[in-house]
C-alpha cells in the first residue's frame, strides 16, 4: 500500500510545480497514454455503446466520441493530482456554476438534498468546487481494490473540503441528509442484479433506485449538476431544476417517476454532449443479463445500423451485384485500407459482427 500512495503523493507534488497550461498538455499526454492502454475489446464496447445509445450512425464520429469520452481521463487526473492548488480564493477562476441559486436555496434551508452523480466531465472537480464554493458535499464511494490508491483518493477528495464516506447503511445517509448534507450517489451506472427498468438513450436500461427512495424517504430534492469544460482551464457546472416525488403518487409509482426523470435528463445531456460521458463503461451488463430480450431488439438495432453503415459504403462504388459474403467482407477490408488515412472505417471482424 504505502508505494503506491507515496508514488501518487510524489507525483502529485510534480504537477503542482506545474504551470496551467504544462499541466493541461501534461493531461492530454496522460490521455493518450491511457487511451493505448485500453484493450480493443473495451474499445469495441464503447463503440456499441455509442450506436446503442442512439448518439450516431456513423462509424468515424462514434471513434471520435469514445477515444475523447476516455482521453479526458487524463485530464480528470491531473485536476486531482492538482487539488492542492485549489482554495475558495481561486476556485472562480476555474469552475463557474450556472444555477447558483438553486443550490443557494436548499443550502438556507439547512435540510440538505440528494445530489444524482454522473460520470459527465470532470467529475472529480465538480465535487471539489462544489465544495470549495461552500456546500456540504458528501461523497459516497465505494472502496478501491488498491490500498495505496483507496488511501490516496480519499484524502485528495477531502482536501477541497468534502466528506468522503464508503457506502454506508441507509440510517447513515438519512442521518447525514437531516444535518444538511448534499449527499451525491451515482445514477449512471450499471446497479447490477437491482434497481429498475427505466428508458435511457432509447433503452429500456436497469438504473439505480437510491436517489429516488432518498428523495421519498426524506422529502428532499434529487439535484442534477453536470460539468462541462470550457477552455482549456475552465468549466461550467450547469445545476438543473430539483426534482422533487409527485405527492399524488404511490411509492412505487414515485420512484419511477423520479427515476424516469433522472434518466431522460442525462441522456439529453449525453446526446448534446456525447463526448462528457464514460462510455467505457459496460451501462447494459445486467440489463442484458436478466432482461435477454431486451439484448435481443437492442441487437437487432445494431445490426439494422451496421447494414445502413455498409449500405452507405457501397453507394456509389463501382463492385459486382452478386458477390457471396466472404467475397464482400474481403472487399471492404480493402476499403478499409484504402480509406485507413481517415480513421473512419472499421477492420473485418467488427463489420462481420454488425452484418452477420
Amino acid at each position: 500500500m504505502n508505494g503506491s500512495y507515496q508514488l501518487l503523493k510524489f507525483l502529485s507534488r510534480v504537477c503542482c510545480r506545474l504551470s496551467d497550461r504544462s499541466a493541461v498538455k501534461m493531461g492530454h499526454i496522460l490521455g493518450e497514454f491511457f487511451w493505448m492502454l485500453i484493450p480493443n475489446r473495451r474499445k469495441k464496447l464503447a463503440l456499441r455503446n455509442i450506436f446503442r445509445g442512439n448518439i450516431t450512425k456513423d462509424v468515424k464520429t462514434a471513434e471520435e466520441i469514445s477515444k475523447a469520452a476516455a482521453v479526458r481521463f487524463g485530464t480528470i487526473g491531473m485536476s486531482v493530482f492538482r487539488f492542492p492548488l485549489l482554495n475558495k480564493k481561486n476556485i472562480s477562476d476555474y469552475v463557474v456554476i450556472q444555477g447558483k441559486e438553486k443550490l443557494d436555496e436548499i443550502l438556507a434551508s439547512g435540510e440538505g438534498c440528494i445530489i444524482a452523480g454522473n460520470h459527465c466531465g470532470n467529475w472529480e472537480l465538480e465535487g471539489a468546487a462544489l465544495a470549495l464554493y461552500g456546500y456540504p458535499i458528501l461523497a459516497v464511494g465505494m472502496k478501491q481494490s488498491n490500498e495505496g490508491f483507496d488511501k490516496f483518493i480519499r484524502e485528495y477528495r477531502s482536501i477541497p473540503g468534502q466528506t468522503v464516506e464508503y457506502k454506508t447503511g441507509v440510517r447513515d445517509m438519512l442521518r447525514r441528509l437531516k444535518e444538511g448534507y448534499f449527499v451525491g450517489l451515482l445514477c449512471d451506472q450499471d446497479p447490477g442484479d437491482t434497481g429498475l427498468i427505466s428508458p435511457f438513450l432509447g433503452q429500456k436500461t436497469l438504473t439505480p433506485t437510491g436517489p429516488a427512495h432518498f428523495a421519498l424517504m426524506t422529502g428532499r430534492p434529487v439535484l442534477m449538476a453536470f460539468m462541462h469544460q470550457l477552455t482549456d482551464y475552465t468549466y461550467e457546472i450547469i445545476v438543473e431544476d430539483p426534482i422533487y416525488a409527485d405527492k399524488n403518487l404511490g411509492k412505487k409509482e414515485s420512484v419511477r417517476q423520479i427515476t424516469d426523470d433522472i434518466n431522460k435528463r442525462l441522456g439529453n445531456w449525453i446526446k448534446k454532449h456525447p463526448e462528457d460521458w464514460f462510455w467505457l463503461h459496460n451501462r447494459w451488463k445486467w440489463t442484458d443479463r436478466f432482461y435477454p430480450e431486451l439484448k435481443e431488439e437492442s441487437c437487432a438495432a445494431e445490426n439494422r445500423k451496421g447494414k445502413i453503415w455498409i449500405d452507405s459504403l457501397l453507394c456509389g462504388l463501382s463492385h459486382p451485384g452478386n458477390w457471396k459474403d466472404s467475397d464482400l467482407l474481403s472487399w471492404l477490408e480493402q476499403q478499409g485500407r484504402i480509406a485507413g488515412q481517415s480513421g473512419g472505417v472499421p477492420g473485418r471482424s467488427w463489420v462481420y459482427s454488425f452484418y452477420s
